[in-house]
């Protein structure tokens, strides 16, 4: 029992020690921080980057991390470091993987750094991709390094560096490996560059084999190297040369390559040997021996591709002396069955249209030969856009456009390059239908002048809103009957192609006295809307108000400006009616449409106007309220009794009085409320303050309360006022309100005398 509870204790300690200091994955979102992550890692740990763009320089100090986007697609996870560096790497057992950078000075940069991993990322638009510098041992493996201004891979003052299976193309040189020894830069494809697809400087004991170095200057250029081997690579198609070597190059050696340039070899030295010993294997272009090089021309005429073979070997006759002296290859390769060359691919398209409008969609046909995979590029960015076989691209932008189609097999690769125009879509000019119409509301009948305002337009059709239609440019129509009429002009232009405009134009009938029996428009508001029949000689001052009423909503018009003695007018709506105007219209005299008021000092005469002709009334609104302001200074002036203040309004063909409330009163005004039964013809009265003639007489203590004594208060009215005319019409238009406090005051003084004198 004992020494199984010592076995699990000592377990259990070897459990919790395994655990100490185990790798833990970060992942890393498109909103977060690489840099945050990597400063937050321990050694051993994994940080996987999720798909976005980050712009930042990430500084890795810290030994044996794995840096790698989650995708694993370097299209996906983009590093945009605006001129710095992507990444910067001073750690040694790093790996990076799986991302894409561009824009940066150099968008991987190690140094002083062993035994790191750098693969499957793409690097483009940079200053330079990838450099080594002072830094042994790392694995450089799968890249694609295109499109940067100086060099896809450089490698400065390392050793025992691979460089395995690299697309390095269209930079100035592909690979600027100097001062570094013991590389094995193998299966790169170094094409397409500007200068040399390989410049190989001061470097010494390097293996440099399988690679294509096809259509730059020169594929292979060695300068002051000593001890590098260069074998199983295609050199073809370059501009100057497709090897080189300087005077001060030392003890290489050159065998199995395929070299097919106008100029082979420029070589400054007699120290190369340019074939190892007649060996068993297959050759470069499927002989049965190793040897020498196959030396041929792009025209098909070069040593190798015209040579005699007598005993079927694979290997020439005759030794081969070079273009220049200084090569001798003693075994150079020979024909050895048909195709007697590596088969390189050759790169052809075509396209259903080279140019038009946008959005353009452009179908490509691969026509390429001897290719086992295709990459286009349909804008030359040096992305592969796609694989496929025929592929369809939808440009979307204007511009002039480079495809790039590049056909690969085991040999090389071959590009075509195709421009496809992208224009700006032709801007389209559409009709603009507007007009503007003079008068827009007024008494019928009515005639409008419609004036055509609108663009781009060959032809014209107008809508009157009473059945009427016209085609002039600039008609003249007259509505007879009262009404609100909706006019839409549509505007049409040489395609056919309409734009319509429409506007409301209010007509109402002639003011008529006579209708107010009937209870037509002005016992119901009036004109609205701009209509009044108030003549404007009459009219002192006028001010609008809008609001919108909706059944079941209380409404209020207020008179914000100020400019009338009219501060609001309410009511509660029982039908909608939409945006309505209510005009409120002082005057400089009583209103022309109404008789003489016959008694009180009148403070102002006024008219309101509420929405169009008949909308007011008791199917339409309830509660109607009118308030108004009057002048503190006038009060003074005329001596008049503030609780006299009534509202008189004209209708059915005379004044009635409405009571009033006070509603409050600031310095300047007293305002008031009261309710009426419409809106029409208003005017606003006082009664000034009656002054005794003779001595007060005080009442005594003892005095009983007074007794009615039957007098009416229109005998009491016709006593204050004898004067009064008697013609039937102004009788009917007599003030039958209850008296204001100043007459019963009088009454009541008048009665106290009576009594005490009675005693």
């Amino acid at each position: 029992m004992k020494k199984s509870l010592i076995l699990l204790m000592v377990m259990l300690v070897f459990a919790l020690a395994c655990g100490i200091g185990a790798a833990k994955e970060i992942s890393v979102n498109s909103t977060d921080s690489i840099q945050v992550a990597v400063n937050s890692a321990d050694p051993g740990d994994v940080i996987i980057v999720r798909p976005g763009v980050y712009t930042e320089n990430i500084r890795i100090n810290k030994q044996d991390l794995v840096i790698r986007s989650e995708s694993g697609d370097p299209s996906n996870t983009i590093i945009n470091t605006n001129s710095t560096t992507g990444f910067s790497v001073a750690a040694s057992n790093t790996t990076i993987r799986g991302f894409r950078i561009e824009s940066a000075e150099t968008g991987i940069y190690m140094v002083r750094c062993n035994s790191c991993t750098v693969a499957n990322n793409h690097l483009s638009d940079n200053k330079i991709g990838i450099t080594l510098n002072g830094s042994n041992y790392n694995n450089v493996s799968e890249n694609r390094v295109n499109l940067n201004r100086q060099h896809g891979i450089q490698v400065l003052y390392s050793e025992g560096n691979r460089l395995l299976n690299n697309s390095v193309n269209s930079n100035e040189r592909g690979i600027n490996h100097l001062y570094s020894n013991k590389s094995k830069i193998s299966g790169n494809n170094v094409s397409n560059n500007r200068e040399h697809g390989m410049w190989i400087s001061h470097s010494n004991d390097n293996t440099i084999s399988g690679n294509t170095a096809n259509e730059t200057n020169r594929g292979i250029y060695l300068d002051s190297s000593t001890g590098n081997t260069v074998s199983e690579n295609i050199v073809a198609f370059n501009n100057v040369s497709g090897f080189y070597e300087c005077r001060a190059c030392r003890r290489n050696l050159f065998f199995n390559n395929y070299a097919s340039n106008d100029l082979n070899a420029d070589i400054n030295t007699a120290d190369t040997t340019w074939n190892t010993t007649k060996t068993a294997g297959t050759n470069i272009v499927g002989g049965p021996y190793l040897g020498g090089n196959f030396w041929a021309k792009p025209r098909g005429n070069g040593f190798s591709q015209t040579a005699t073979d007598g005993n079927k070997d694979g290997i020439a006759d005759n030794v081969y002396t070079g273009d220049l002296e200084n090569v001798t290859d003693y075994l150079p390769l020979a024909p050895y069955s048909s195709p007697q060359k590596p088969v390189m691919p050759v790169s052809d398209f075509s396209t259903n249209t080279t140019s038009g409008y946008t959005p353009l969609t452009v179908r490509f046909t691969n026509l390429s030969q001897n290719a086992v995979s295709l990459s286009w590029d349909f804008e030359n960015d040096g992305n592969a856009d796609s694989a496929d076989r025929d592929p369809v691209h939808t440009y979307t932008t204007p511009g002039n456009y480079t495809v790039n189609l590049t056909a690969g097999n085991e040999n090389g690769t071959n590009s075509k390059l195709a421009t496809i125009i992208v224009l700006e879509q032709p801007v389209v000019v559409l009709p603009v239908a507007d007009f503007s119409a003079n008068p827009i509301n007024g008494n019928a009948p009515l005639s409008v002048q419609f004036t055509d305002l609108s663009q781009n337009v060959s032809s014209r059709n107008w809508t009157f809103g009473d059945g009427a239609i016209s085609t002039e440019q600039n008609p003249v129509h007259i509505y007879s009957t009262a009404g609100t009429y909706t006019v839409s002009l549509t505007a049409t232009d040489a395609n056919g192609t309409s734009q319509a405009k429409a506007a409301t134009i209010t007509v109402i009938n002639p003011y008529n006295p006579d209708d107010d029996d009937k209870g037509r428009k002005h016992r119901s508001g009036g004109g609205g809307g701009g209509g009044s029949p108030e003549p404007a000689r009459n009219v002192e001052i006028k001010e609008l108000s809008q609001t919108h009423v909706a059944s079941g909503k209380p409404v209020k018009f207020d008179f914000a400006k100020n400019a009338t003695c009219i501060a609001y007018v309410s009511f509660d709506a029982k039908k909608t009616a939409g945006k309505t105007t209510t005009i409120a219209e002082q005057l400089k005299a009583k209103s022309t449409l109404t008789s003489n008021l016959s008694s009180g000092e009148v403070y102002k005469y006024f008219n309101l106007w509420v929405g169009n002709a008949g909308f007011v009334n008791e199917k339409n609104i309830e509660n109607p309220v009118v308030c108004f302001k009057v002048e503190k200074p006038w009060l003074e002036d005329k001596d008049i009794d503030r609780n006299s203040i009534i509202l008189n309004r004209y209708s059915d063909k005379k004044w009635s009085q409405l009571p009033v409330k006070p509603l409050k009163e600031d310095n300047k005004y007293m305002y008031f409320t009261a309710e009426t039964p419409g809106f029409t013809h208003f005017a606003i009265t006082g009664e000034a303050i009656e002054k005794d003639s003779g001595d007060e007489i005080e009442p005594e203590n003892d005095t009983e309360e007074l007794e009615y004594t039957g007098t009416t208060i229109a005998d009491t009215e016709q006593k204050r006022n004898p004067e009064q005319e008697t013609d039937k019409e102004e009788t009917e238009g007599k003030i039958t309100s209850i008296p204001g406090p100043g007459l019963l005051y009088t009454v009541v003084c008048i009665l106290t005398v009576y009594l005490s004198k009675k005693k």
